[in-house]
This record gives structure tokens, sequence and C-alpha cells, in this order.
């Protein structure tokens, strides 16, 4: 895993990474705009007081929860964004490290799109449903981590593995030495965290998982068992 991880920080420089991070922050901003704008209108539905001091706050109050809100949004529509560019990010590490591999098959722009929406849309559902756990001392930390730690492992994984694979033969290889995979996505989810960390955390999560991915694949090749590291 930590070797993994190395490699993927390594290549950071690669043109194909940049690329990438260019375009996920042009995208990435415009969401941000247009959260904070609708927002805006959606607190200018609230009916006025009579008071005038009333209306001061609650306009004060609007332009404050929707500046939180889309800061909230922005990282989460970063990852959604930079997953339908994750084949440059993964051709990009299979080319230098992996160029005797069978190549990937190609993954048409709208499949790309859809499974970025949902990864977006289960990442939101799943830490909404737990949000009352979040309020819980002690608690919230071993919940967040467990959770996303889960989901950002099993679908970064997913999302590179299938370009290889049928799904069946995805979820055999996820697998194998599936705690490996959990405390990445752990990592990942603890990086998620950090304020601008965590608009990069897509891109090293997805180099990350093709190793790992690679890894596996040549273990389940050679009929081995790979134990987590």
């Amino acid at each position: 895993m930590i070797s993994a991880i190395s490699k993927a920080i390594s290549q950071f420089s690669d043109p194909a990474f940049r690329s990438v991070i260019i375009k996920s922050l042009m995208y990435s901003v415009g969401v941000l705009v247009l959260t904070f704008i609708v927002v805006l209108q959606l607190a200018g539905l609230i009916p006025p007081s009579e008071w005038e001091w009333v209306n001061t706050a609650v306009g004060f109050l609007s332009g404050v929860g929707a500046f939180f809100v889309a800061m909230f949004i922005f990282p989460l529509s970063m990852s959604a964004v930079i997953g339908i560019f994750l084949d440059d990010i993964a051709d990009a590490v299979e080319a230098k490290h992996y160029p005797n591999d069978p190549e990937s098959q190609d993954v048409p722009l709208w499949s790309s799109v859809w499974d970025s929406l949902k990864f977006f849309g289960v990442i939101l559902l799943c830490n909404l449903l737990a949000l009352p756990l979040y309020l819980i001392p002690g608690i919230n930390l071993f919940v967040y981590y467990i959770l996303n730690g889960y989901l950002l492992s099993r679908e970064f994984f997913q999302q590179v593995a299938v370009r290889h694979h049928e799904m069946k033969v995805v979820n055999t290889l996820r697998k194998i030495g599936g705690m490996e995979l959990f405390l990445t996505g752990a990592v990942m989810a603890f990086g998620m965290t950090i304020p601008i960390l965590n608009l990069f955390v897509p891109i090293i999560g997805t180099a990350t998982m093709v190793h790992l991915y690679k890894k596996r694949a040549g273990f389940a090749s050679s009929d081995r068992a790979v134990k987590p590291v």
C-alpha cells in the first residue's frame, strides 16, 4: 500500500496529471459558483419579516450558509469531475509502469460521466444518512473512516479494474487483500479532510489503485494469494 501511494505521488508531475487537475478545477469552480447562487436563490424564498434587523440577519446567514455549502460541495464535485477523466490518469500510470501489459478497454464518455455521478451520489447519500452519528464525539471519527474508507476503496478500485475485466472478475480481485484496499480508502478519506490536499486525493487515489489492481491481477493470474500490507 505504501509503495503504491509513493509511486502515485512521484508521478504527480506527469503532464496527464496536470491536465486533469486543470480541467477538473475549471469545472469544479463552475459548480461552486452555481451552488452558491442556487443556495442564495433558495434563501431568497424565505418570506420577509416586519423587523428589518431580522431581514438583515437572514440575509447575512444566507450568504454565510451558501458559502459553507458551496465549500462542502467543492471537493466532492472535484472528485466527481476527476472520475470523468479517470482513464487519462490510469493510462498514464500504466504507460509508465506497465508498458508491456495488455491495453485497457475504451470506456465511453457517457459511461464515465454516469459512473462519476453515481459515485458522487452514493458518497453524498451515505454521509447524509450517517450525519446523526457524526454529531457524537468519538464515534463520529470511527464512523467517518469506516464508511468512507470502504466506499472510496471500493469505487476507485472498481473504476480502475473495470477497464480490464467484467464486473464479476473485478469483484473477485477486490476481495484479494481486502484489508489493504480498505486501509488505502481510509487514507484517502483522511486526505479528504485536509483543505487543498482534498482536491488532489482523487488523482492520487486513482493512480494508487492502478498499482494495487495490477498487483492483484498478477497474483490472480499465477493462482497465488496476497496478504494485506
